[in-house]
């Protein structure tokens, strides 16, 4: 079965990876710092909870099931893949103790969201049900 937020075992992977977080980890995928790539999570998690907006974009086949299914369960998360514009992060230095409150604040975003029976539309896929939303979350995250 594909790794999923709302499963309890890779949910408790997942916050068990953000608080090891640290400001001395490499980047290891993508060209986000670890604060961006902080923000840029909240910022999806967000979205599903309906705290910020976004606008419908990117292609159209993403907000089909098979193209939701490619992406979400068969393909591997492309390098360079687009983001809603409203997950998009500036550069900023980030302290410790900023970095402690970026992953308390994503942790607890994420608690809210495993809480949730329905999450908001995705600017880029529509209208998804839970499971695939924790799919989406999870391989965000991951």
């Amino acid at each position: 079965m594909a790794s999923n937020i709302f499963n309890d075992t890779d949910f408790d992977g997942i916050l068990n990876r953000i608080k090891l977080l640290d400001i001395n980890n490499q980047k290891n995928w993508g060209e986000m710092g670890i604060e961006q790539m902080l923000e840029h999570c909240c910022a999806q998690l967000k979205l599903g909870l309906g705290i910020i907006q976004a606008d419908i974009e990117g292609s159209s086949f993403m907000r089909t099931t098979l193209g939701r299914w490619l992406i979400l369960y068969i393909m591997p998360w492309p390098k360079g893949l687009q983001t809603p514009a409203r997950m998009e992060i500036v550069q900023n230095k980030i302290s410790e103790v900023v970095l402690e409150s970026e992953k308390k604040a994503l942790i607890s975003l994420l608690e809210k969201v495993k809480r949730q029976t329905h999450l908001k539309p995705h600017p880029f896929f529509g209208e998804m049900d839970k499971k695939d939303w924790g799919r989406l979350i999870w391989k965000n995250l991951d």
